[in-house]
């Protein structure tokens, strides 16, 4: 279905990717209404129409249902029953509750990924110590304990590399489902961002590496430093997984690339991703230009890198440095409008584009010191 100019679009979810989203759309002529319930959503700095509403709100979602062209999301963890809602009530969501329920729990998400023959790391399911310790000796140490749903920025997760490790994630252990992986020893991580249209073409953007501290994205470099047999080689990849699960919309998959010249599969998100950030500078579309594009049933071609670029988040504690700090023509702040800046919280994002990417790297990290 093509969705004309001056319709609105509606966004469950009001954090910075909502932000920017209503931003594109405002950009290709769309008006936007945000459901989120926090009063002060970023997202609602730039949308025409703020809900501050639970995301399960049944009034709120048959308003969206009623007086919205088509309905997106800009985080994983919406209500599947939110969707059904709006669904019953006549509201258009290309994208459905699959990618959601696909992609909210890791052993689904994984299993799917294994079922398309894409490689992951080896992963099993556990649920108490007993499954833990089978799990221990079928895969081994070093590993990685997560738990199934929920968690982000490495919460809700625990390295285990002894038996040190392993009683201690034990004893922490609540009554719900884990998964513990391989840990696999990489050469760099990697991600990559498709968008499938609801005309069924498909945009893949270019291959990028990210460099992460604590467990949090610290900076992005575009391109990957990798060959370009192996970039061509994810990007193929993210085309078969997001056609062979058949979703509609943004996704965004993380990569590790191993020093054994295997791709595996880390994770994936029905949404825009932050490691995508680059793309607002860094390409000739950006992901949100392409989400919003993709939902309102445009032909999408893979986007081009115009700039080599790098993206640093600007969390908490970084943010009274980065906003004195003197910043160059080529160098681009992005501030989300967020309230008190927690460390760890991200708060906004830094473009640098240049030619020498060497040196967009050394100064992304002057910056971050």
């Amino acid at each position: 279905m093509l969705i004309e100019k001056g319709k609105w679009i509606a966004v469950l979810g009001g954090g910075q990717l909502g932000k920017m989203l209503c931003e594109s759309a405002k950009r290709q002529g769309y008006k936007t209404m945000v459901l989120e319930p926090s009063k002060a959503a970023c997202a609602a700095l730039e949308a025409d129409l703020h809900l501050a509403k639970p995301y399960d709100d049944k009034e709120s979602l048959v308003y969206i249902a009623k007086n919205s062209s088509v309905v997106t999301y800009e985080f994983e963890n919406v209500p599947s029953e939110s969707i059904d809602i709006l669904e019953e009530n006549g509201g258009y969501i290309p994208q459905g509750r699959r990618p959601l329920y696909i992609s909210q729990h890791r052993f689904r998400e994984k299993s799917s990924i294994n079922n398309l023959g894409i490689k992951t790391a080896e992963f099993r399911a556990v649920t108490d110590k007993e499954s833990l310790k089978k799990a221990v000796e079928e895969i081994g140490y070093p590993s990685i304990l997560k738990t199934s749903m929920g968690g982000y920025d490495g919460k809700g997760q625990w390295v285990l590399r002894n038996k040190e490790d392993f009683e201690k994630a034990v004893a922490e252990l609540s009554d719900r489902e884990y998964i513990l992986e391989q840990m696999v020893d990489f050469q760099c991580e990697l991600s990559c961002i498709a968008v499938k249209s609801t005309d069924g073409s498909v945009g893949v953007f270019p291959v990028v590496e990210n460099i992460h501290k604590n467990g949090i994205l610290h900076i992005t470099i575009a391109p990957a430093r990798i060959s370009e047999e192996v970039q061509e080689k994810v990007k193929e990849i993210t085309k078969k997984i997001i056609e062979g699960l058949n979703f509609v919309g943004p996704l965004a998959i993380e990569y590790f690339y191993g020093k054994d010249g295997e791709i595996y599969v880390n994770e994936m998100a029905p949404r825009p991703h932050n490691s995508a950030h680059y793309t607002m500078d860094g390409c000739d579309k950006s992901q949100f230009d392409l989400q919003i594009e993709g939902i309102c049933g445009k032909h999408l071609e893979d986007p081009k890198l115009i700039k080599k670029s790098v993206m640093l988040n600007i969390l908490g504690q970084d943010v009274e440095r980065i906003e004195k700090a003197e910043l160059r023509a080529n160098e681009k702040l992005y501030m989300y409008g967020k309230g008190e800046a927690k460390t760890d919280r991200k708060m906004g994002h830094l473009n640098i584009t240049g030619e020498n990417l060497e040196e967009l790297i050394k100064r992304a990290e002057e910056l971050a010191k």
